[in-house]
This record gives C-alpha cells, sequence and structure tokens, in this order.
C-alpha cells in the first residue's frame, strides 16, 4: 500500500528543545529525570500480520529530521486503488450462544486506502437454533473490485448446567512441598529497565480506582500518564478520576503525563474535543507530550474513515494541542505503526508487551507490561518506560 504524505503547511522549524517550551508543557531540560529515592464468552480475535499491505517505502514519506516538527501534516489516498481492503481484528472461531442473533460485522475490522464504505459480505449459513459448527467466509470489496476473504467457524453452543462438586474427607490443601513461583516486584522492574538514561513510571485510568501515590513513588516510580478524557460510543468526558489524580500525583512529586482515548471521525469533532480537553489542562503542569491513543480496531469500518482519515485525525490533534501550547505524541503497538500509523515526526509512545520492542525506529515511551504490581495501586497497572533522549530500537533479522 502506497501512502502519500505532504505538507499542508508551512514546517515550523524548531529544536527539540525548544518544542516543548511552551505554556503548559515543560522544557525538554525541565522534564529530565533523577532517579526518585527508594524512602468475555471468549472469540479468538487474531490481528493480522503484515500480509496483504505494502508498508511504504522511506522515498513514499515525506520524512523530517529531529530539527524540524511539522505543525501540519496530511495525507492523501493513493490516486489509482490497487490494493484490497484489509481485515486489521477478525476471528478464527465465533463461540456463539444458541438463539443468539449473528450479527458477522460485530466480530471483525476491516480498513481500505482508498474508500470509507468497503462492501461487506457473508457466504454460508448459520442456524443460530441448533448446535453445531458452521463455516462461513467472510469478504471485503472496494469499489475498485480489489477483495479479500477470510474463512471463520461459527460455533453454536448451549450453556452447561452448573454441578456441584462432590465433596471429599480428604484435605485440598497443596502439598508442603508446593512452592508458589516468585512475583516480580515493582524493585526488580526499577534494576531490570532503569539502565542509562531511562526511567521507570506507569500509566493510569479511573479503572485503577483509588490510588494512593505517595506510596507509588516511594515504591520508585518516577512518571504517571493518566488518562485526561475519552470519546466512545458517542460520548465525551473527562475522566472521573482525573483531577483527583493530578492533585495526589503533584504533590507526591512524580513526573505528569497524560493521554485522550479517541474514536473522533470528523474533524468538528476532533476540534471540539481537544478545545475541551484543554480546558482540563489548563492550569496544570504537564511534562510531556499529550498521547493520543486510538484503539478501535474492532468495528473500525463504522467510523467510515479509510487509512487517510485515521492518520488525519491523528494530525488534526496534533495541530490542535499545539495551538493550545501542547506537544503531541502518539500511542499505538508495532503493527499498527508499521502497517496504518504514520507518526510524521511526532514522539512515539510504544505498547509492546514483550521484554524487548519488536518495532524498529525512535521511541521515547515503552509500555512494556499490563499487569505490573506496585504498592498504592490495588491490582495490575501498565508500566513504562521513558527515555528522555529517545530510544533507538533496531531489531535483529532473522535469516
Amino acid at each position: 500500500m502506497k501512502l502519500n504524505i505532504r505538507i499542508k503547511a508551512a514546517l515550523l522549524t524548531v529544536s527539540m528543545a525548544a518544542a516543548m517550551a511552551v505554556p503548559g508543557c515543560a522544557p525538554k531540560s525541565e522534564a529530565s529525570l533523577e532517579p526518585v529515592s527508594e524512602s468475555s464468552s471468549v472469540t479468538e480475535t487474531t490481528t493480522v500480520s503484515d500480509t496483504g499491505t505494502e508498508t511504504p517505502t522511506e522515498s513514499d514519506i515525506e520524512e523530517t529530521t529531529s530539527e524540524t516538527i511539522p505543525s501540519s501534516l496530511h495525507m492523501d489516498p493513493p490516486e489509482v486503488d490497487t490494493t484490497a481492503p484489509v481485515f486489521i481484528s477478525y476471528p478464527r472461531t465465533i463461540q456463539l450462544l444458541k438463539g443468539k442473533e449473528f450479527v458477522a460485522q460485530d466480530y471483525v475490522g476491516y480498513i481500505d486506502d482508498v474508500d470509507r464504505d468497503v462492501d461487506f459480505k457473508v457466504t454460508g449459513t448459520v442456524d443460530v437454533n441448533t448446535v453445531g459448527d458452521y463455516p462461513i467466509k467472510m469478504t471485503i470489496t472496494d469499489d475498485a473490485g480489489n477483495s479479500k476473504t477470510i474463512d471463520v467457524t461459527v460455533k453454536v453452543y448451549v450453556k452447561k448446567q452448573a454441578t456441584k462438586k462432590p465433596t471429599s474427607s480428604s484435605s485440598s490443601k497443596p502439598s508442603s512441598t508446593t512452592t508458589k513461583a516468585k512475583k516480580t516486584t515493582f524493585e526488580d522492574l526499577k534494576k531490570k529497565y532503569e539502565t542509562g538514561n531511562a526511567f521507570i513510571g506507569i500509566d493510569v485510568s479511573k479503572y485503577q480506582g483509588n490510588i494512593n501515590f505517595q506510596k507509588v513513588r516511594d515504591a520508585g516510580c518516577n512518571f504517571v500518564i493518566l488518562r485526561a478524557a475519552i470519546y466512545n460510543n458517542g460520548k465525551f468526558g473527562i475522566d472521573s478520576k482525573f483531577e483527583q489524580y493530578y492533585k495526589d500525583a503533584k504533590a507526591a512529586g512524580l513526573l505528569i503525563g497524560v493521554y485522550y482515548y479517541s474514536v473522533d471521525n470528523t474533524t468538528a469533532l476532533m476540534k471540539q474535543h481537544c478545545a475541551e480537553l484543554a480546558a482540563a489542562l489548563k492550569g496544570k503542569q504537564i511534562d510531556f507530550p499529550v498521547a493520543y491513543d486510538f484503539e478501535k480496531w474492532k468495528g473500525f469500518q463504522k467510523l467510515k474513515m479509510n487509512s487517510s482519515d485515521l492518520n488525519n485525525m491523528f494530525y488534526l490533534f496534533c495541530s490542535e494541542m499545539e495551538s493550545y501550547g501542547y506537544e503531541a505524541m502518539i500511542y499505538a503497538n508495532p503493527y499498527f505503526l508499521r502497517n496504518w500509523f504514520r507518526p510524521g515526526g511526532h514522539k512515539i509512545w510504544l505498547a509492546d508487551w514483550k521484554t524487548q520492542p519488536s518495532w524498529e525506529g525512535t521511541i521515547h515511551f515503552w509500555q512494556f507490561s499490563a499487569s505490573g504490581r506496585i504498592a498504592g495501586i490495588n491490582g495490575n497497572v501498565d508500566v513504562d518506560v521513558y527515555y528522555p533522549e529517545g530510544r533507538v530500537v533496531t531489531v535483529k533479522k532473522e535469516n
């Protein structure tokens, strides 16, 4: 897939440090860290690999140097449509409760480089009132006639009645010789990931509940990225815990970043929501670029966007936040960075839950786990590494 990016407005040439020296966003030197003292029935879903996509080469993308930050970018779709649409999220097997309506589009996500309303067709029959396995084909076709077909099995099932477990006079306690695996502590993570100029932190939303940020800091956390706002299912709102989290994290001495979870699909919505986000940030010290978080991959087609629109929503977010005095960055995983998102010189917060990043390029944040544990928070929490000067990731290629 060939995607063309052109700069819509004159480039704003500034140094990286100066780019952050704007109202409400700490200059780079101030964001440098010193280590803190130590005081659902599930559908099996597959995210497709690179097959079926053509990743742009360097010549397809207008590159910017570290000394050139684009104030506004725009992506145009290819002039000639020769590429088939792509399933970006789909099930190999669908578990369907007997008698439940089967709506195939509820289980898939697909995208095209040109068309916003791709034709979707299901071949095969599913008897929702009879238990069994039903093989079907799902086909997506764009206006130019390019198509892609996948095979899916729908398993119609009935709920099993719960049965009482038989009682036993024997002890159910584990043997005294049984040992539990040692859990990785936050202190262990600090030792592993705080190497060189790198610092460990967390990101949270209202789902973390009440947080004791002083305990979080005392455990060795350097920073926290807060969900500031969310737009989903037609509703926009400031995270219900944002104000309290900000106040308490600031009092604990943590550096603070924020992110916006967005499914905006029109320029009017994006501009409106950026204004509301900026109002919520007004008067607060934000130490990192404001992150754009798009994760609506299942059901993406319902947004009526092509891949250019997807990127242009991000670019608009960046330019709008810049107009309010904030730098912006993107949050994404390796697959979507390789195939769909073109950051265009903006910083990257990589979501890659592995022992090492698998996306090749420069990152400033790396979310490496969604199951961290730390004092001050009940339950799991996302854990991140911050690289103030950026980390250039190179991936070893197999022969």
